[in-house]
């Protein structure tokens, strides 16, 4: 019989964000994506945002609310695509008028705007261009970055005025390949849907602008090994932020449940994994250390449910998928079932970690 002993180490690391095919925005947007891009971490995100910080707007402080990029390219790879909702938007003429001096008054951008108005853009949008859709309330900028990063790059900066928010979303391509990228860019941005608020504008800045202090002072207190502290901090973000942050609050459960897990408190974590997941059901980070604190109270099956879901939901698009495998063999061995194929699997897949369980209990 394998030993628990031997094999919990294997179950720690730490995990990505999952491919998806939506963007959720907390303000009421939804834009869809085909199955070739994935979601990146929030690490890569900032990362990303360093080499083309000198030319964005927010210099001293970028933050975006997410990252997209097409799935095979290495990390600092393009394409990709960056969102920022804002809690305001106008139908005002005046104030887009004045949007648009803002930015054709710029170094890189076209002094005059293409007006559009059948509803789509059906022309072939070209770099220095900038053109404004009417009737969508859709306002495109392309320019060349003067930024070379394994070749040239071009960016396209779009504005949708919504019905309670707007969003900005910032496109990045080499610019001998964004006459095949510009096509993707604007069949995403034309995905959109509108739905609006459950809340109003003051109301969700201020709670949200709450809840994030909350949440990024827990992020330092579990940083610095301060586990309660962390979930004191994770529990005031939780109980602060307004219905539409669905997406940071199963963060927040996450991280708190990680912290409880920290402190062996094994049946908290599972109930806050398990809050993150009804928030986000695709949620694979969730069900891996759901499963990871389930196999410490050796609920075996539990624990196979959700390695399973997590090789589901991240479909090999990580080496994620390669560990939740072998440790779903695990647990299947403990359970005195056939867990070689997994581990097998997993070990051909590139998880070296298994490999001494299997050449101790599989051969």
């Amino acid at each position: 019989m394998i030993k628990k002993s031997i094999i919990i180490a294997l179950l720690f690391m730490n995990g990505f964000l999952l491919a998806q095919t939506q963007y959720i925005s907390p303000l009421g947007f939804t834009l869809s994506f085909d199955k070739t891009w994935k979601r990146l971490p929030k690490e890569i995100l900032l990362e990303r945002a360093k080499a083309v910080k000198s030319i964005l707007e927010y210099k001293k402080d970028i933050s975006y609310d997410a990252c997209y990029q097409k799935i095979g390219n290495a990390d600092m790879d393009y394409p990709y695509m960056l969102f920022k909702n804002l809690p305001l938007t106008t139908s005002d003429k005046n104030v887009i008028r004045n949007i648009k001096k803002h930015f054709i008054s710029k170094k890189g951008f076209n002094r005059q705007i293409q007006n559009i108005v059948n509803g789509k853009f059906d022309v072939k949008l070209q770099v220095g261009k900038s053109y404004y859709d009417e009737q969508n309330k859709i306002l495109i900028f392309t320019y060349d970055l003067g930024v070379s990063i394994k070749g040239n790059l071009v960016g396209m900066l779009v504005f949708y005025f919504g019905k309670d928010a707007s969003l900005i979303t910032y496109c990045y391509s080499y610019k001998d390949e964004f006459k095949y990228d510009r096509k993707e860019f604007i069949d995403v941005i034309y995905s959109i849907k509108d739905k609006g608020m459950t809340s109003t504008i003051p109301n969700y800045t201020n709670k949200h602008n709450i809840a994030v202090n909350f949440y990024n002072e827990g992020k330092k207190q579990s940083q610095a090994g301060k586990r309660t502290e962390a979930i004191r901090f994770y529990t005031k973000a939780i109980n602060s932020y307004p219905v539409e942050d669905k997406y940071m609050k199963s963060e927040a459960h996450y991280n708190r449940g990680l912290n409880k897990r920290y402190l062996n408190n094994y049946k908290g974590a599972i109930a806050d994994y398990t809050e993150a997941i009804d928030l986000r059901p695709n949620y694979f980070k969730a069900y891996n250390n759901r499963g990871i604190a389930k196999f410490q109270l050796d609920d075996y099956s539990g624990a196979i449910f959700d390695y399973t879901m997590t090789i589901k939901y991240d479909n090999y698009n990580t080496k994620f998928s390669n560990m939740a495998l072998g440790n779903r063999g695990i647990a299947k061995l403990l359970l005195g079932q056939d867990g070689c194929s997994d581990i097998k699997k997993a070990i051909k897949l590139g998880n070296k970690k298994v490999l001494k369980i299997f050449n101790t209990y599989c051969k």
